[in-house]
Formats: C-alpha cells, structure tokens, sequence
C-alpha cells in the first residue's frame, strides 16, 4: 500500500470516529432531555394529572397566579390585549413589570396551542419541557470539549430532580433560569480561559431578559465563580488576569444594557410600590439552627411548611451526590488549595442561607414571601460538580 493510500485510510477512520462521535453526542442529549420527560410523564400517570385523570400540578402560586397570568399572555395575541396596561388589573394598573417577571419566557407561547380553558395544560407541558431543557444544558455544560460521557445523565438528572426544583419549581418563571445557568458558567469558563465571548453574553443576557430577578442572582454567583477561579488559579498567566477580571466586567455590563429594555421598565415599576426595599430588612438574625441544614442535603422529604418563611433551604440532590462529595474532598490527589476554594464556596452559600441579612441581599433587598432560598439552585450546581470531580 502507497503513501496516500495509507493517508487516505487514516483520514477515512478519522472521519468515521468523528461521525460516531456526533451520534453519540446526539443521542447523549437526547436521552438528557427525554429521560427526564417520560420520568415526569410518568409520574403525571400514576397521579392522574390532566389529561391521565382529573388532577392537576398547581400548587400555591401556581393555581392562584400563574395560569391567569397565562391566559393573559396568550390573549396578548389572540385577543389583542395590551402588555404594557389592562383593565383587568382591579380597576386597571400597568402590566408591563408583571409581564418582565412572570412572563417573559419564550416557553409560553405553548400557550398558543391551546383554548383558554386548557391552559391548565400548558402550564404542564410547560414545566416538562423546561425541566427536560435543564437536563440537557446541565449535560452540555459537563460534556463540552469531550467525547460523549453517558455518565454525564445521572449527574444530569441529580440537577432536573434536585430537592430545589421539586419544591420550587412549579414557579415556572424561575426555571428559564436553571435551564440557562449551566450555559452561564460555561461561557463564563470560555471568558475566563481563552476570552470567547459569545456563549457569556448571549446566556447571560437571556437570563436577565426572561427574569431580571433570578438573573440578578446569577450575577452576583458570576462574581463569586470569577473569585473560585481565581484561587485555583485558573486565570494565569498572572500579566492577563486584570485583562480577564476586566472583560468579566464589561461583558456583564454589555449583558445588562442589552437587556435594559426589560429592566428599565421593570425596574421603574419596582420603585413605584412593588419593592420593600429597606434597610431595616439588613440583620445578622438566623434564619434556622446552623445543625438542621445538614439534615437538608440527605432528605427530600418536605411539608408545605418547607417553602413558607419559616424554612429550610432545599439542597438535597442524591445521596450519591453526597458520598461522592466526601470522596472528592478526602481525594488526596486533589491539591488542598482547589478543596479549600470549593469548600469556601459552599460556605458562602450556607452563611447567606444562616444570616437572614446576607439572604436578603441575594433577593435585591426584599424580603421574600415564602420560597425564600431562591437562589439554591446554584449551590445545588456546585455541589453536583464537586461530586462530578470526584468520578
């Protein structure tokens, strides 16, 4: 066999691996988003949530809030309903800052599909497509730049199916932002590693648009990732880390302005009566007895009491998750210097849990009614991806 023969041969193998590569790409994400959807599929069955039975999944806000806040948005187009004003509203009000936070999801046209009557059902398929959504960020975010891991889907799955989700995440307009959060962190890795901005900007600048609220959460874990990176020294060499911490900064900024046609708005409408903003909100005040969270990363048990004020915040994500933890901390092949950054991470998130003060910071300033660990979604991230470290 001649020399490009054998060329040839080895560029035809090559293209083969890479073809079998990208089908299993393919059907890794697949799979992340349809396991999560057959399993709440399922589960509707053998509840017999509409239209297996009778019930439906409408819990608190969800019955009482979200479905008209639905119909609304779907009347927008059917019926030519203002989104900026409606009568609606008591004897009328504005409507553009609730429509910036409840309805700015793009998941909501679904509602399109159906009679006023059966959004009901919407707002169902709604929360399985967003949860089977998050399945598959989460897995591309723990995939990027390698070959299909099918592991990668338990890992996946401990984030769809985390105590967070479960108990917070019938408010559906927060979970654009736990679907769009592992794209966050991973444009931000590409920021921070080789100064790529395109995924940052784009996935930040929809988190912000599709719920300035959550989004304001995510900016402020944005700058808590840039300092753990910089710890583990991830921003070398050393003459381009003020270059790097600058871009962070101005790409953030360049996020915010581009979403400021939602957050101007919105914003406005916060100042004229919706906030409780005051400082009379900042104390060191506990929020629960310091021994009861760990109890929270081994159980997902919860009464309705758990997303009242008087709560816990919902970290369990597997027990598996938690052994694997353990290991990842006492792996002595892991230098002390990354298990103290990961380790000082979580602290932070259990002392803004503990102080009712630090909490409320997080919540841009207002104290929350019911659900009030908002933001556990990200705790709950990090700790999946310690015990991913340790596999």
């Amino acid at each position: 066999m001649g020399k490009k023969e054998k060329v040839k041969e080895q560029n035809s193998l090559l293209k083969k691996e890479i073809d079998n590569e990208k089908v299993k790409l393919v059907v890794l994400y697949l799979l992340a988003f349809f396991v999560p959807a057959i399993i709440l599929i399922a589960v509707f069955i053998y509840l017999k949530i509409y239209p297996f039975g009778d019930n439906t999944y409408m819990p608190a806000d969800a019955y009482g809030q979200y479905v008209n806040y639905l119909q609304y948005f779907r009347d927008i187009f059917v019926k030519g309903n203002s989104i900026f004003y409606s009568l609606s509203k008591s004897i009328g009000g504005e409507m553009y800052g609730l429509f910036a936070y409840y309805l700015m999801s793009p998941y909501n046209f679904i509602t399109l599909l159906f009679q006023k009557g059966n959004v009901t059902f919407a707002f169902d398929i709604i929360l399985i497509l967003k949860m089977a959504s998050a399945g598959v960020t989460f897995t591309y975010y723990l995939n990027r730049r390698k070959k299909a891991d099918f592991k990668n889907l338990f890992f996946a799955m401990m984030y769809v199916f985390s105590a967070y989700v479960l108990t917070y995440g019938f408010n559906i307009m927060w979970l654009d932002s736990i679907i769009l959060f592992p794209l966050v962190i991973a444009g931000l890795d590409d920021l921070l590693e080789s100064k790529k901005i395109g995924l940052y900007i784009v996935s930040l600048t929809l988190t912000l648009i599709t719920n300035y609220y959550m989004g304001f959460m995510v900016c402020l874990f944005c700058i808590i990732y840039v300092i753990y990176k910089l710890i583990l020294g991830k921003l070398n060499p050393k003459k381009e880390l003020l270059k790097k911490i600058g871009l962070f900064i101005f790409i953030s900024i360049i996020s915010a302005l581009i979403a400021s046609v939602i957050l101007v708005p919105a914003l406005k409408g916060l100042m004229s009566g919706r906030a409780d903003f005051s400082f009379q909100n900042f104390n060191l005040n506990a929020n629960f007895e310091l021994k009861e969270i760990l109890a929270k990363l081994f159980t997902n048990s919860f009464e309705i009491e758990e997303i009242k004020n008087e709560s816990l915040p919902p970290l369990y994500v597997g027990i598996l998750a938690n052994i694997l933890v353990i290991l990842y901390f006492l792996n002595s092949k892991i230098k002390l210097k990354e298990k103290i950054a990961s380790l000082s991470v979580m602290l932070v998130f259990i002392i803004s849990f503990y102080f009712n003060g630090i909490n409320t910071l997080w919540t841009m300033g207002n104290v929350p009614a019911w659900y009030r660990f908002r933001y556990a979604f990200m705790f709950n991230f990090m700790y999946i991806l310690f015990a991913k470290k340790r596999i």
